[in-house]
């Protein structure tokens, strides 16, 4: 007799956009792996796409939340519904980009219990991929992104789940070093490609600004969560500064990281409040893990740069483009 393959809870967050969820369902329904269930939150502000997915998908289970409710708590809330020994995070408008990946990131989870998370290789539609995530092999990382994960459903409840204290964004490095403090490892997995559409439906107006206040507040904020004292004292002004000076300088917004600094000072008192710092050892081994897994991207990152000018110099019809400006 076959063992029985591990449930995969596949979830999926809606918010008004009907035809990009349809690609990521569909994307699910046509994985090799087939022990899965499918499970959607809608978070938008009417009913229309709960009402479409009990049409158009009766199998798949959805549901709905009275008003919208901030980004972490609905997270929380898929986890806690799932029935599946592993979990899978996507946006309505993310999807898996090949049918494959999946059967062997199962395996390969079953194979070493000490790994908590998998996370996969993300782009977007236009064939860009995320330059953090989109090594050629597996190997620790420190962190992940939320719409391209997997990970095991009890270490995941745990570890605490995600910080529900802050609205959007930036939940994902908490979460990794809770996995950390529990002494497991977090794994980018490249055979699981996910695409995330670029769109600007659903969004805000200004999505970089929310995004870049919330890396202000959040990624030191994960430092005052999670870090042990006196490693707190050290890692987060370092993380405070470098997020404004990126902001500031490398996207060319002071206003907005001034902004960011001052909703960090806000926010300071309901992070310390809600302290709960992993073991130091644990935190030293994932600074150990965040030093080679950065090394590691921008060795890549300079490879693949050195590549496309390579192609540009012995490609003649480059060349003569190139004489002809």
């Amino acid at each position: 007799m076959e063992p029985v393959a591990p449930l995969v809870t596949i979830t999926f967050v809606a918010w008004m956009r009907r035809e990009l969820l349809r690609k990521g369902i569909e994307s699910a329904l046509a994985l090799e792996y087939q022990s899965i269930e499918i499970l959607i939150v809608d978070n938008s502000p009417s009913d229309d796409i709960h009402r479409w997915i009990e049409h158009a998908y009766p199998n798949v289970k959805s549901i709905k939340t009275f008003s919208p409710l901030p980004l972490p708590t609905v997270r929380n809330m898929l986890v806690a519904s799932a029935r599946g020994k592993y979990v899978v995070f996507h946006d309505d408008d993310s999807r898996f980009a090949e049918t494959a990946g999946l059967c062997s990131a199962v395996e390969y989870l079953e194979r070493n219990p000490h790994v908590a998370c998998l996370a996969f290789r993300q782009g977007n539609e236009r064939g860009n991929w995320n330059p953090q995530f989109d090594g050629l092999s597996v190997c620790p990382t420190y962190t992940y992104i939320a719409c391209a994960v997997m990970f095991r459903r009890s270490d995941y409840l745990q570890a605490g789940g995600y910080f529900e204290g802050f609205p959007l964004y930036g939940e994902e490095l908490i979460l990794s070093l809770g996995y950390f403090g529990l002494g497991k490892e977090v794994h980018y997995y490249p055979y699981v490609p996910i695409i995330h559409e670029q769109v600007m439906q659903g969004r805000s107006r200004d999505p970089g600004k929310r995004y870049h206040l919330a890396d202000i507040v959040m990624t030191p904020g994960a430092m005052l969560l999670k870090a042990p004292f006196p490693d707190l004292l050290f890692w987060y002004p370092l993380l405070l500064f470098w997020c404004a000076v990126k902001v500031a300088f490398f996207q060319r917004r002071p206003i907005v990281a001034i902004h960011g600094l001052v909703d960090a000072a806000l926010w300071l008192p309901t992070f310390l409040t809600q302290r709960h710092a992993i073991p130091r050892y644990q935190f030293h081994r994932w600074v150990k893990t965040r030093k080679e897994y950065q090394r590691g991207t921008r060795e890549r990152i300079r490879m693949q740069s050195q590549q496309r000018m390579s192609g540009d110099a012995s490609d003649p019809m480059r060349r003569k483009e190139s004489n002809i400006e």
